[in-house]
């Protein structure tokens, strides 16, 4: 049985937000009270969303759930495993971490006959995020809690440029409840303040803010309605030959503008190397061992990309 409560985080550091306020009981939109509140964490590719997840996993003092779009890139500290079922990790702290499964609905009514009171859910980097918010706040036994929108401070003004890109970036803004701007110390992008008026930056240390726990509730407005189309994506999972070095990944990367994440294990015989890179940032790290196998990108348009240089049989791709 998976044990999951709700979270409440320190309330030391100030909150950067004026306009959340507890609701006490939390009524659902379908007229229910004591539905567990869901939060809904969305941003484009590379925001920060699995860092920010992990880090309210460290500071929990009372367990949550949270579904994730991909476990093995949760990298959560082995320390604080317990045990791990399918696609489900079991922490020391009761919380439970599980992939996202095509059955949805049932995935929530599942974890909702275990004991806990709220659930934190990761949005796809290319969701729409009012999708989403209509999506979970209508789920039996839920009641919507807030969308909290991630953007990446230093690739927003290329994202907002771009005329493929821009709508997808500016719907997850407009339908979020609040804003909080990632990786950028230097203040709220001018492209950002443009848009919505109260972006916060989010810390990268230190506590994070009170009105993260999923515990907490927003005053509910009506959001964005889906009616801006989304871009197309594609993606893929390769597993790279066995002397691929990290300097040819990223050069992969540079000369195809269209891939806009990719995500993976470079693994050698002796050694293995975590590569996290958007278009803005490329970032590989040694690692003891790898915690998962392959390689995937994301990227834009329906054009097909040949990684045959950087796997030993092009037919070893996963779809």
């Amino acid at each position: 049985m998976i044990q999951c409560g709700s979270k409440i985080f320190g309330l030391s550091q100030p909150c950067l937000k004026e306009a959340w306020r507890p609701l006490k009981p939390l009524k659902s939109s379908n007229g229910r009270h004591n539905d567990r509140p869901l939060t809904v964490i969305a941003g484009y590719l590379g925001a920060g969303k699995t860092t920010l997840i992990n880090r309210m996993l460290a500071e929990a003092v009372q367990p949550f759930a949270v579904i994730v779009n991909d476990l093995g890139a949760l990298a959560v500290d082995e320390a604080l495993i317990t045990g791990q079922q399918g696609t489900t990790l079991s922490l020391t702290n009761g919380c439970a971490c599980c992939q996202i499964s095509a059955d949805l609905a049932g995935q929530l009514a599942r974890l909702r006959q275990d004991d806990f009171s709220a659930l934190v859910f990761e949005a796809s980097g290319v969701a729409k995020a009012s999708r989403l918010a209509t999506l979970t706040s209508q789920a039996e036994g839920y009641a919507l809690a807030k969308v909290v929108t991630l953007v990446d401070g230093f690739d927003a003004p290329r994202l907002l440029a771009d005329a493929y890109l821009s709508p997808l970036i500016k719907e997850q803004i407009a339908a979020a409840d609040w804003v909080l701007q990632t990786k950028r110390s230097e203040g709220v992008h001018p492209s950002l303040t443009r848009l919505a008026k109260d972006i916060d930056q989010l810390p990268s240390s230190g506590s994070l803010p009170a009105a993260l726990a999923p515990g907490y509730c927003f005053d509910q407005r009506g959001r964005l309605e889906a009616g801006i189309k989304a871009p197309l994506f594609q993606h893929r999972v390769i597993f790279p030959k066995p002397d691929l070095a990290p300097d040819a990944l990223q050069k992969f990367i540079a000369d195809h503008p269209e891939i806009e994440r990719v995500k993976g294990w470079l693994v050698g015989p002796t050694d293995a190397v975590l590569v996290q890179a958007t278009r803005a940032h490329f970032q590989a790290r040694a690692v003891a061992r790898a915690q998962g196998q392959g390689v995937q990108f994301i990227w834009r348009g329906d054009i097909e990309l040949d990684f045959s240089a950087l796997t030993e049989c092009f037919d070893v791709l996963i779809k």
